[in-house]
């Protein structure tokens, strides 16, 4: 539950930069997601207000991933960065580093105490 309501909190985040830019010829948001599945949550609630790119695509894993080149220049460019968090993204601390990225990173499983899994 307090997940479901960290994720509508960042997503109210983008939607409000968002409207707040908002005038005829105002670019998109540039957003940088860390995997699909948030990438595909911040399209359906940002719509064309933002441009979505995503670093670990659809047979990618976060878990191993190694960003290339072109993920330190999106993250560079980016306004917001959404992230799951927990450890999930073992690259993204290089990553911001390597760009030296600007944007607000937002990660969305702040405040969530995860379960201890016991086989």
């Amino acid at each position: 539950m307090l997940k479901s309501i960290h994720a509508a909190l960042a997503m109210s985040v983008i939607t409000l930069t968002a409207f707040g830019a908002s005038s005829a010829l105002a670019a998109p948001l540039k957003v940088v997601a860390s995997f699909t599945v948030i990438a595909d949550f911040a399209k359906n609630v940002g719509g064309d207000r933002i441009d979505v790119t995503t670093i670990v695509g659809p047979d990618g894993d976060a878990h191993v991933y190694e960003p290339s080149p072109a993920d330190a220049v999106a993250m560079a460019k980016a306004d917001i960065v959404l992230v799951n968090g927990l450890h999930f993204e073992g690259f993204l601390q290089r990553l911001v580093d390597a760009s030296a990225t600007k944007a607000s990173i937002i990660t969305l499983t702040k405040g969530v105490t995860p379960i201890d899994f016991k086989p």
